[in-house]
């Protein structure tokens, strides 16, 4: 009973970590970006409900802490659980807004929810960031695995819905979310400890909860205006985000704050190119095992510089062509997914509060939205495209460079807070 004590929490944490990111990556499946809206168009796009759902996280989170119920806790989970499920079971009407909104609140709730019961056992919280992270940067592979062909789309977020006759269904489907709540009560009924760690600062907690909805309002105004659907527009947009960020990993301490750098660092190494989009099931599990596995190196021997320096030197790998030949492309793919684990996985564990910011924060802020659009050749590449960046070649040097700048300036604030909060 005792080790089943242990392995239920994590497989729930997992479980809900992945199904609030692949939500989060988009929150409506891909036949609704062609279904037509009664609502403005800047109002039905994965990037709105991708705000409302980091939104909806943080207060959830804020809410729960502080009542510290585990019963309420798992209620609100499952209730999660279930709004996600429920597409599926009952279907919706013509309206797309409807379902976009609904699963971008059940995944604010789940990760919301989730994010205090993980915290009270390392290893749950870990493989809550791992599956958090993982849908975040193989969200385009399990479309394509899905399908059986290389997606035309690749993340989504901010791309807005037209016209088009499409047939109704849900994000994750209905099995996967039955699966989910059935481990969170397990999970509650083995343990029902009321400790974790409540640290509610209301002013930082109030930015965390803005940053979303301004990230939205900025990439919009970048991407609708043909003014500024120009590449040099998306420097400064980057670097604006990257300070507000970092004001907001420095109010908080020692590992919250460096979770809050390493997922903008995060955003920014998978801003160069999409990583992993194939048909085939490797290029599924292949990048699933290496974050896994630097999770768990970086849990063991933490040093958050190193995770840093190795999600810099996978974007930094995009500046050589190796004579134009797919090696940096490989390289890259190989060292993103074992940097992103081995970073979250040095920075934990964490508040409940930190881990839903931080774990939400590389889908909200929306920086490979501005930049993708303004490289994209076609205007259905609205984020995270694949098109611009298939090749070693088309990596341009200045995205490359800000890219490893943002990860320098996250790597040189954990230091910073590392220094402030003294030994571990």
């Amino acid at each position: 009973m005792s080790r089943l004590a242990r392995i239920v929490p994590l497989l729930a944490a997992l479980v809900c970590g992945a199904l609030a990111g692949r939500v989060l990556s988009s929150p409506v499946p891909e036949h609704y970006l062609w279904a037509e809206s009664a609502l403005p168009a800047a109002l039905v796009t994965n990037g709105a409900g991708v705000a409302a759902a980091a939104v909806v996280a943080v207060l959830v989170t804020v809410v729960l802490v502080r009542r510290r119920s585990v019963t309420l806790l798992t209620a609100a989970v499952v209730a999660g659980l279930l709004l996600l499920a429920l597409p599926d079971v009952l279907g919706y009407p013509d309206e797309p807004a409807v379902l976009l909104y609904s699963n971008a609140v059940a995944a604010g709730v789940i990760l919301g929810a989730v994010s205090p019961l993980a915290a009270r056992e390392l290893s749950a919280q870990v493989a809550l960031a791992v599956g958090a992270v993982g849908a975040f940067l193989l969200s385009g592979a399990v479309a394509d695995v899905n399908r059986g062909g290389t997606a035309d789309f690749g993340w989504t977020a901010y791309t807005p819905l037209t016209s088009h006759p499409v047939e109704r269904s849900g994000v994750v489907g209905l099995w996967p979310a039955v699966v989910a709540a059935v481990l969170v009560v397990l999970a509650a009924v083995l343990d029902r400890r009321t400790s974790w760690v409540a640290r509610v600062d209301t002013r930082w907690l109030a930015v965390a909860a803005a940053l979303p909805v301004a990230a939205f309002g900025a990439v919009q105004i970048l991407t609708e205006s043909a003014e500024l659907l120009q590449p040099q527009w998306w420097y400064p947009y980057a670097g604006l985000a990257t300070v507000l960020v970092a004001w907001l990993a420095w109010q908080l301490p020692g590992r919250d704050g460096q979770l809050i750098f390493a997922g903008a660092a995060i955003l920014a190494a998978a801003a160069v190119r999409t990583p992993w989009t194939s048909g085939e099931w490797w290029a599924l599990a292949v990048p699933a095992v290496l974050i896994v596995a630097g999770a768990a190196v970086g849990l063991r021997w933490p040093v958050p510089a190193a995770g840093f320096g190795l999600l810099a030197a996978a974007v930094a790998v995009s500046l050589v062509g190796f004579d134009h030949s797919d090696v940096s492309a490989f390289v890259y793919a190989i060292a993103l997914p074992a940097g992103v684990g081995y970073v979250v996985g040095s920075c934990l564990p964490t508040s409940a509060p930190a881990t839903t910011v931080g774990l939400s924060l590389p889908f909200t802020i929306g920086v490979p939205a501005a930049l993708s659009t303004a490289w994209a050749t076609e205007t259905r590449y609205a984020d995270y495209a694949p098109a611009p960046f298939d090749s070693p070649e088309a990596v341009p040097t200045a995205v490359a460079l800000t890219s490893v700048a943002v990860i320098v300036v996250c790597a040189v604030g954990a230091w910073g807070l590392d220094l402030r909060s003294g030994p571990r």
